[in-house]
């Protein structure tokens, strides 16, 4: 969220998108209320929320296989916190739904949170990279 600021204030004129997992959206998230502070229009956040610190349970999994510790996290309702921001909020849990949804986001007039469910193991297909 942080870049996808800088962008915006970079280039007004055109869209920012962020792409963050939910673990690390929640550790930035308190920046929404700069880019709506800034009306940053067309700052588009898409949050992949698969209840858990993905990229720390990854290096855990490598280090300790099977033994993940303190990654999961509870179920955050990321487009509630992003209207209680002033932004736009939605959630998308159908691949169907999405296009409508960020159509929506990119024309809402105000900085835009999708709030995208993806599967508890999204991250398994990377598990092995160094």
């Amino acid at each position: 969220l942080p870049a996808a600021i800088a962008a915006k204030l970079a280039r007004p004129q055109a869209p920012a998108i962020a792409f963050a997992g939910d673990g690390g959206f929640a550790m930035t998230m308190s920046e929404l209320e700069t880019a709506v502070r800034l009306k940053l229009d067309g700052l588009v956040v898409l949050v992949f929320n698969n209840n858990n610190f993905g990229t720390i349970r990854r290096h855990q999994n490598r280090e300790f296989p099977g033994r993940p510790v303190g990654t999961g996290l509870g179920t955050i309702d990321f487009a509630a916190i992003a209207k209680a921001m002033g932004a736009e909020g939605s959630k998308v849990s159908k691949n169907e739904e999405f296009a409508k949804a960020f159509k929506a986001a990119l024309n809402a007039g105000c900085p835009a949170v999708i709030d995208i469910a993806v599967g508890g193991n999204s991250l398994e297909p990377w598990a092995d990279n160094n």
